[in-house]
């Protein structure tokens, strides 16, 4: 699998209603797909079959389908043309609760209309179900785990509702896969297929384990001669840590035959002082079993050139070396060229590198001719024109990533429909990093990120999270949103800190962005400030008070 985060495979969740139990003798008569990419279904394809056998009572009784409603349904090579489409971009994972019984019917269809046996990795989630979740939990069929997850589900046994409570239910076990140390869709897989028994603890470390508070916090592991080890973030620490001590939990396999012989953890206000704490302690610690967040200078961002007549587009990979906006973080350079050659055709900015001069009289550029560039060279465009393209690409840099996203999308879907599926396969990163980051909420210009973030504080009160100008100033606890003498000190305090962003800022900037996409709790408000935005006519929200600021899942 190409895709390094469990949020970053394109699952395909399918269900199959069929005439009978057996893929030689029996027909697919009804078929749903959703693809469910970043958290969220983003397409959705569902359609009857024509099986051209008899439905046999049983199964009507059971799903509702009839001869009646088949007899005119979409023939079998029409249909699955089409799934085999949605099965063919890549990194694509296939799920389904019980993915043997789906595949083998999905699988005999396949190979019956000349397709072969296509290869796309597989995963169950009754098998994930049985590893991930406790063994008290024993119903663990379709129906038990709509009731454990507690799900709204009609119309049990078609395949468009069974699909929509297996997305659902895969949702569910891949925070709680994330939530115990499984990072990336290879061990999703190869987790299915492990064996499901507890190890043997120590002792010593079980009075531990039993002194672990029901809070949020920071943890860390050491060995015997008080060697850090690993290093991690939990909602619960007691619940989180206790998660390890299973063989089934990818963190014995980094450890390379180290035991853990002591527990060490610090509790938070919330989850998110605990998930950036984690960030800066992995970074500075660089402790041997975690694999992710050791290296922060991946980043990189696409400056816009403003101290140009005709300002152009570069990819950057510093922060302290310019005035210019950036536009970013974005994790890879890769992506910020992407994301670059995006907004040059989205705003018509000119791509030429060299200093520009006027030549009324030539023709245009080849980019001109494409209408990717607005031609500033020879004239068409003015500098007050092309001015107001900058204005409104940095304006869309604060409040338009979710309609940068849909454009990317609905680029995708052009390639798709012309069968181009490579180029399409190119778009679906950046398509899933704008996604993501307009989910946020937050801006995706580097000095812009200056805001106040209220989130409620275990137990009472509120912790307040602020960043100025791309840079993380701290925390504070503060016992109510009337207190406004509390914030405003605490928001004088943070002001009074001048600095440039460091790369651990911008690696706890990505991390609340991640945070805030998938796991903000109920009531979170997210405020930003106007302090620090570096072009005239271009603001954020007023800084002066957020107590009545969107909550953050209603802007999502």
């Amino acid at each position: 699998m190409a895709a390094t985060s469990l949020w970053d495979a394109r699952y395909v969740v399918v269900d199959v209603e069929t005439t009978g139990s057996d893929p030689s003798h029996h027909r697919i008569m009804e078929i749903a797909c959703l693809v469910v990419e970043e958290g969220t279904i983003t397409e959705r394809f569902v359609s009857l079959v024509n099986p051209h056998q008899p439905v046999p009572p049983s199964i009507s009784a059971l799903t509702g389908i009839t001869n009646g409603m088949l007899a005119n349904a979409p023939e079998e090579a029409d249909v699955f043309r089409h799934v085999l489409c949605i099965l063919a971009a890549p990194d694509t994972i296939l799920v389904a609760h019980n993915a043997a019984f789906d595949w083998k019917f999905l699988q005999s269809t396949f190979q019956r209309l000349g397709y072969g046996s296509p290869e796309i990795a597989r995963l169950c989630t009754y098998r994930l179900a049985r590893r991930l979740l406790s063994p008290a939990i024993r119903r663990l069929g379709l129906d038990g785990l709509i009731a454990h997850f507690n799900l709204r589900i009609s119309r049990r046994h078609r395949a468009e509702p069974d699909a929509e409570a297996t997305a659902q239910i895969l949702l569910h076990l891949l925070r709680l896969a994330a939530s115990q140390g499984y990072n990336s869709p290879a061990e999703l897989l190869r987790l299915q297929h492990a064996p499901h028994h507890h190890l043997y603890i120590p002792q010593h470390l079980r009075r531990q384990l039993n002194e672990l508070p029901e809070a949020s916090g920071v943890y860390s592991f050491y060995d015997r001669s008080g060697e850090l080890l690993y290093i991690g973030k939990a909602r619960n620490l007691s619940r989180r840590i206790r998660s390890h001590f299973c063989s089934d939990d990818g963190l014995w396999n980094r450890l390379s035959g180290r035991r853990i012989w002591s527990i060490r953890w610090e509790e938070t206000p919330t989850e998110l002082s605990a998930l950036l704490r984690e960030v800066e302690r992995i970074w500075r610690e660089q402790p041997p079993a975690n694999s992710v967040g050791k290296e922060l200078e991946t980043y990189a961002f696409v400056r816009l050139t403003l101290s140009d007549r005709f300002p152009r587009l570069l990819v950057e990979m510093e922060t302290a070396t310019t005035d210019d906006p950036l536009i970013g973080p974005l994790p890879s350079r890769l992506l910020a060229a992407h994301l670059l050659q995006f907004l040059q055709r989205q705003y018509r900015l000119r791509p030429c590198t060299d200093l520009l001069q006027n030549a009324p009289n030539e023709p245009a550029c080849f980019y001109a001719e494409l209408g990717s560039c607005s031609a500033p060279c020879n004239g068409t465009t003015s500098e007050l024109a092309y001015r107001q393209q900058v204005q409104h690409l940095l304006k869309g840099a604060l409040y338009g990533i979710p309609s940068w996203a849909q454009a990317v999308f609905s680029g995708m879907q052009r390639y798709a429909d012309q069968w181009a599926f490579e180029q399409a396969a190119v778009l679906r990163p950046l398509w899933r990093f704008l996604h993501r980051w307009g989910r946020s909420s937050l801006p995706l210009w580097l000095q812009a990120c200056s805001f106040l973030l209220f989130v409620p504080a275990t137990g009472k009160g509120w912790e307040l999270t602020c960043f100025v100008r791309g840079s993380f100033r701290g925390h504070r606890v503060i016992q109510s949103l009337s207190d406004k003498a509390a914030i405003q000190d605490f928001l004088s305090e943070c002001l009074q800190r001048p600095s440039q962003p460091t790369w651990l800022d911008i690696a706890r900037l990505d991390a609340l962005s991640r945070w805030l996409a998938q796991q903000s709790p109920e009531g979170c408000r997210l405020t930003l400030l106007s302090d620090g935005l570096p072009v005239p006519g271009i603001v954020g929200q007023p800084a002066g008070l957020p107590l009545d600021s969107a909550d953050c899942n209603q802007q999502k």
